[in-house]
């Protein structure tokens, strides 16, 4: 049917301003209506609040404070807020139109994208996203209907907090988000904050990588189970060849605990980039042959709004002098006397209708003739003219009186208040049918359509019975960790809930108490799935195992096999363990410990090292022994002069003295005995140069003087001219 008949609000301008020309979409929430801002002449978007909200007081205020918070969000990938109204009957939004299509029709036309378009389009979302995130506004509805593809290739968000406003009626729980987009924690209760939307998000990318939802069930309920508790498919299970970290992107952006996603938009921005930066142009082009480039997902509109200033203002003009048409219409009606008057009730009951070739329908027309037809039977007035498709006509013309009437009338006013009656019982009587349309029902029909509503009553009953206070109730599983076994079970007892139990060794927890429960804490249930409880049995003991004499590597690889990861090392000497094996642990092997004791390996340092024995005055053989004694080997040196060790004895040895590493060798040097050198004459020198040239030649010098004084002459030395053992002392006489 056409919209002109089904939507009274077309053609209608609120506040003066804003002509209502197309209806774009309708909810359950509001329309929204292609509008002309007829005060600056541009294209604008006008959503009005349905009748059942726009009547809630609550709602009109929230309505009104979330059109103030979102207005204040100023991006260019989010749709900009240009006006609001909240009056006693009316309550509207007044957006930026943009030219294009929305996510939800782009994928249903294309299918899947591929990595490069999906990256690409989630890049433009998240920005406009976290701009939100960071004033604090959650947007609640994120869904690819709220995503527009401008024709200019920009992206925008759309409808933010409006699913708060609606969340103050107390029949619009529904209208917190869709059910296909909605996050865990809304279908348990809980208030949503940015990591809802992320949820959402998820949802979308799943969508625009394989082209179709994650979960194909409408049930709400099966719907409402799935994000509760079933694990999110990849989307490589249904397009082969995807990325890896698209999968991962995925699943992070999906999972069931909020804590475990991005925690805002800015955040998965980051992952997004990086992924488009790391993934190869293959694997970023998958199916781009049949799927085209990001060029191909601007769409292609042809509108007939005018976008030209000089268009804008000749549609102006032609807007001005229709109305200037219809004041003058409205002012200069026809009466039945030829002359032309103002009648306020008539005008007001019977406005002049317009109707279009396009838009008339078989319904309007069959209503209008079977009324005229019923009418000329009753006598009361003549039948009405026939109905044409593209006729203008008012619905008091359908009810004139014929030329006769007129004639007999009294007096034009008698004539008009008669016409005026005629009009009004023809519009009460028009609507009695004339003809059953079908056959009245039989007793049978009668009996099984009585049954049948028991069954759907007692179905629907004992639906409601079931998944609100029987087994089908879902409930929360609350943290049971560390809880006594009887506790626990008690708390879930209490709420219907039945338990198995299973126990396990737990390093941490203590024997008899809850180790975990399947389904973990905060998951939601229904109450006859029941709950699997993990007992403590306590630590697990393990055996230590001999790993002396292993190599160090060699000794953890053991000890970890046999369960001990936590090690320590300490190094000490030993003379019977090779450098680098272990000695020993602590505790030592064979006790029976838990897993998570720490075992201290004793890792072998060699043989500690050996105090130097003396050598000197030892013949080589003698040296030899004393230094094998003690683990050390000797080294032979050059043999070097020595006046106090005789020849061939140990004159010398490197090192001295102090410590050795064991096995090393030490340096010794047998003596050669003393060296002789010849004695320099220095007869005739002065004491002075005597002492020098005797002391360089390596001589003592001891002087003899008859006289003091520093000039005295050399007159004898002994001994003179021969040779003396390097260092011996010679003597001088001077005066």
């Amino acid at each position: 049917m056409s919209s002109a008949l089904t939507d009274p609000n077309l053609g209608k301008t609120l506040d003066g301003r804003y002509r209502l020309d197309h209806l774009l979409a309708l909810g359950g929430m509001s329309r929204i209506y292609r509008s002309m801002d007829k005060r600056l002449h541009r294209a604008v978007v006008v959503k009005i609040l349905n009748d059942n909200y726009a009547s809630e007081p609550t709602i009109r205020e929230r309505f009104q404070s979330e059109a103030v918070i979102a207005a204040n969000i100023t991006h260019p990938n989010v749709v900009s807020i240009r006006d609001h109204n909240v009056s006693d009957n009316l309550v509207y939004l007044v957006m930026e139109y943009v030219r294009g299509r929305n996510l939800d029709q782009v994928i249903s036309e294309r299918g899947r994208f591929t990595p490069r378009q999906t990256l690409s389009v989630l890049e433009q979302i998240c920005n406009g996203l976290s701009a939100a995130h960071r004033e604090g506004i959650i947007h609640r509805d994120m869904k690819p209907a709220n995503v527009l593809l401008a024709d200019t290739g920009e992206i925008k968000l759309t409808d933010f907090g409006l699913a708060r406003a609606a969340s103050a009626h107390t029949q619009s729980a529904t209208l917190l988000a869709t059910l296909s987009h909605v996050s865990p924690e809304l279908v348990s209760g809980s208030s949503a904050d940015s990591r809802s939307d992320i949820y959402a998000l998820g949802i979308m990318i799943y969508q625009m990588l394989t082209g179709k939802l994650p979960y194909s069930e409408t049930n709400p309920a099966a719907m409402m189970k799935h994000h509760l508790d079933s694990p999110m498919p990849l989307p490589s299970q249904t397009v082969p060849g995807l990325a890896a970290d698209l999968d991962e992107l995925v699943q992070w952006c999906t999972e069931k605990d909020p804590e475990k996603r991005p925690q805002d938009a800015s955040l998965l921005l980051e992952e997004v980039r990086q992924i488009h930066s790391t993934l190869t142009d293959e694997q970023l082009d998958l199916g781009a042959d049949s799927l085209g480039t990001v060029e191909d997902l601007i769409p292609q509109t042809f509108t007939h709004m005018p976008t030209t200033l000089q268009q804008r203002l000749d549609a102006m003009q032609r807007d001005r002098e229709f109305e200037r048409e219809q004041q003058w219409l409205e002012l200069n009606s026809t009466s039945g006397d030829g002359s032309y008057e103002v009648d306020d009730e008539e005008s007001s009951e019977s406005p002049t209708t317009v109707i279009a070739a396009g838009d008339a329908t078989e319904v309007l027309d069959l209503r209008d003739a079977q009324a005229t037809v019923a009418l000329a039977q009753t006598g009361d007035a003549p039948s009405a003219p026939p109905l044409n498709a593209t006729s203008v006509y008012t619905r008091g013309e359908l009810a004139q009186p014929a030329p006769e009437s007129i004639k007999n009338a009294p007096s034009p006013r008698d004539s008009k208040r008669a016409q005026k009656q005629a009009n009004k019982r023809w519009r009460k009587e028009a609507q009695i049918p004339t003809h059953q349309l079908r056959k009245p029902r039989t007793g049978t029909q009668k009996f099984v359509i009585t049954l049948m509503w028991i069954v759907i009553v007692a179905l629907v009953a004992g639906a409601g019975w079931f998944f609100g206070r029987g087994p089908g109730t879902i409930v929360r599983i609350p943290s049971l960790t560390g809880m006594l076994q009887e506790r626990a079970i008690a708390q879930l007892d209490s709420q219907g809930v039945p338990v198995r139990v299973n126990t396990a060794y737990d390093d941490e927890v203590a024997i008899g108490r809850v180790v975990d429960s399947q389904p973990s804490t905060g998951k939601n249930i229904m109450k006859f799935q029941g709950v699997e409880l993990t007992v403590s049995q306590g630590a697990e003991l393990f055996d230590v195992p001999d790993v002396a004499d292993l190599k160090l590597e060699s000794a953890r690889k053991s000890l970890a096999k046999a369960g001990f990861k936590n090690l320590s090392t300490s190094e000490e000497y030993s003379s019977t363990v090779e450098t680098g094996a272990v000695i020993g642990t602590s505790p030592e092997a064979g006790k029976r410990l838990p897993k998570k004791n720490t075992i201290t390996l004793t890792v072998s340092k060699g043989h500690a090292p050996v105090e130097v024995p003396s050598l000197i005055g030892l013949s080589r053989d003698e040296a030899s022994q004393k230094l094998s004694a003690v683990g050390l080997s000797l080294k032979s040196g050059a043999d070097v002069h020595s006046a106090q060790i005789g020849q061939g004895l140990v004159a010398s040895q490197e090192p001295a003295e102090g410590t050795a590493e064991f096995g090393s060798s030490i340096t010794v040097n047998l003596s050669a005995g003393p060296e002789y050198v010849q004695i320099p004459s220095i007869v005739g020198l002065s004491v002075q140069d005597a002492s020098a040239a005797l002391e360089e030649a390596g001589f003592k010098v001891k002087t003899h003087s008859v006289f003091d004084g520093q000039d005295q002459t050399v007159r004898m030395q002994t001994p003179l001219n021969q040779k003396a053992i390097l260092g011996s002392e010679i003597t001088i006489y001077a005066f």
